[in-house]
């Protein structure tokens, strides 16, 4: 039996292209706006820890924004991976001087987004999603020491 296609409609394909420098760069930007957002926070909100927690949501709805405009695959597991694993870094680099914490910001967003955003370019999602869990929880033990 032959299948009939319409060719009339009109879909907007994912980009297969891998920018490693987009990537980089959206990291970084983010990792700024997560610094600013937790000083900003921080000024209303006594605990550094609870100010860095909601900048991480925040950049982290932007940043799936950004990658969903940017058509790049799987922006919500890049994203989502991104904070979890950075989950309380506001905390690691709360009595650094604050050059040295938005160098921290900036290195490690930019290591998690090319790092997830990497594992998420390979086409079947079973695998991507355990190695990226598995990824998530290797972080999150070694920030845990």
């Amino acid at each position: 039996m032959a299948k009939i296609i319409d060719s009339n409609i009109q879909s907007q394909a994912i980009s297969n292209y891998y920018s490693l420098w987009r990537i980089a760069l959206i990291g970084a930007t983010l990792g700024v706006m997560n610094w600013l957002l937790t000083a900003f926070i921080g000024n209303f909100v006594n605990p550094l820890t609870t100010a860095g927690n909601v900048s991480i949501i925040i950049t982290t709805t932007i940043g799936i924004v950004v990658m969903v405009r940017l058509n790049m695959i799987r922006p919500l597991i890049v994203a989502l991976a991104a904070a979890v694993s950075l989950w309380g870094l506001a905390s690691l680099v709360g009595g650094l001087w604050w050059v040295e914490a938005l160098a921290w910001n900036i290195l490690l967003y930019m290591l998690a987004y090319l790092i997830f955003s990497w594992l998420c370019r390979y086409a079947k999602v079973v695998p991507v999603f355990f190695s990226v869990i598995m990824i998530v929880i290797l972080v999150r033990i070694a920030m845990a020491l």
